[in-house]
């Protein structure tokens, strides 16, 4: 299988992966800034983009396989990996799993808890309507919800940008992937032990994962770089792009020394 991803600059490796229903495009703005001092990878996990799809059932350690051998093939010994959300929880996996690749992570408005009942509830339901009513409805009512109220007008180009390349998605991309998300395991016994830094960026107004929830975590990371986002719903890195960025920027130069 094919993994898609872009490259821009030289230096020390960072990796950004995209969330449900996105693709590599959502950090666009952020791999041409940061390539001026770094070497910025952003690959299309399997099944979004121009990726290929994986040739078997989906879970979130088989997709941490495909994007270590994506880097494998970059010549990528050590590097930074950060994830928006479904590509957090691959982040972990990726950690997890080969921990001598990866020196520190972010996890941007995503989680190191499992889900709850309710959560893992109102996947079962996404998956039946994607299946009644098709990947393209899902995706223009799925999107627009992802950001606060306040932002969505001003955001409107965005938000159809991400609508637009969310339709191409197959079905059994979405279907796999939300069961992977239902499924997968809390992460928090490997943050406490996890040796590297943790940016844990997260929205005060973020429908997708509750401000308790992210804020319970925070006491289980050995070294977290806190970043809170008011007035902001599950997509800061647009919603609050400057901020967003900065803080990414910072959390870099600290840790990569």
């Amino acid at each position: 299988m094919s993994i898609h991803f872009e490259v821009s600059g030289k230096g020390y490796p960072v990796v950004f992966l995209h969330g449900y229903g996105e693709t590599h495009a959502i950090w666009d703005h952020y791999r041409e800034r940061l390539s001026s001092k770094y070497k910025v990878i952003t690959p299309d996990l399997p099944g979004f983009g121009k990726s290929d799809s994986l040739p078997y059932e989906h879970s979130l350690d088989m997709v941490a396989n495909s994007v270590y051998d994506c880097l494998k093939r970059q010549n990528v010994s050590e590097c930074i990996i950060m994830g928006h959300s479904l590509g957090g929880y691959v982040t972990l996996e990726i950690a997890k799993r080969f921990p001598n690749i990866v020196s520190h992570i972010g996890l941007i408005h995503s989680t190191a808890l499992s889900d709850t009942e309710e959560k893992k509830e109102g996947r079962v339901k996404s998956i039946e309507f994607i299946q009644k009513y098709g990947v393209a409805k899902f995706i223009e009512s799925f999107v627009p919800m992802l950001f606060h109220e306040n932002h969505r007008e001003r955001l409107k180009d965005t938000i159809q940008t991400i609508v637009e390349e969310g339709s191409k998605i197959p079905e059994k991309t979405l279907t796999d992937y939300m069961l992977s998300m239902r499924d997968r395991p809390d992460s928090i016994e490997f943050i406490k032990e996890f040796e590297g830094s943790i940016l844990f960026i997260y929205g005060e107004e973020d429908a997708s994962i509750p401000v308790a929830l992210s804020k319970s975590q925070i006491k289980f990371m050995k070294h977290p770089y806190l970043k809170n986002l008011p007035k902001t719903g599950h997509m800061g890195m647009f919603e609050q792009e400057e901020e967003v960025y900065q803080a990414i920027s910072k959390f870099i130069e600290v840790t990569h020394k």
